[in-house]
């Protein structure tokens, strides 16, 4: 998604505002969507430099609610509440209303601190049994050995069946289709 300085959006909105054309005109005069600029412009009418300020991202149940009760009792469009409310964006009020509706747009009750705990000593190292000669080792030891090789081998097997199929999707996309 593309970004627009301030400074974009206030000459956009000043050449509708200016020219007296339609949104689309000046939208294409500006390589824009003419929604995005219709958004701008609305929002620029109802709180003028402040519109082109960034909004916080987070907003509370509670906002939500109350934003959504305004738009139902003014009878409001998406659009237009996003306007009145400098929110940048209609999907979001429909997202609210979507919440809403499912059921899951209820206050909820401030986040605990999360309990910072240690973390867990990692577990001792055994001894390195791969120098050792094979006769000298333990049963204990030598199940400690295999369970090595076979978690080495499963890897090796596992990277050469990755190495086989970037080659073939290589062969692939050089074929003519």
């Amino acid at each position: 998604m593309r970004r627009y300085s301030k400074q974009f959006k206030l000459s956009a909105i000043q050449a509708f505002l200016d020219r007296g054309y339609g949104f689309r005109h000046v939208a294409a005069q500006f390589q824009m969507d003419p929604t995005l600029l219709r958004r701008w412009v609305a929002a620029y009418r109802t709180h003028g430099q402040a519109s082109l300020e960034k909004t916080g991202r987070h907003y509370s149940a509670e906002f939500k609610l109350a934003v959504l009760h305004h738009k139902w009792r003014e009878d409001l469009s998406l659009r237009a509440t996003s306007a009145l409310y400098n929110l940048g964006n209609s999907t979001l009020v429909r997202s609210w209303e979507e919440q809403y509706y499912s059921g899951g747009h209820q206050p909820r009750p401030p986040r605990k601190k999360p309990v910072i705990t240690a973390m867990p000593k990692a577990p001792s190292k055994s001894e390195d049994v791969s120098s050792t000669p094979t006769e000298q080792l333990t049963r204990e030891q030598l199940l400690t050995r295999l369970a090595q090789l076979e978690a080495e081998n499963a890897y090796l097997k596992k990277l050469e069946e990755l190495d086989e199929e970037k080659a073939k999707k290589k062969i692939a996309r050089k074929k003519p289709g």
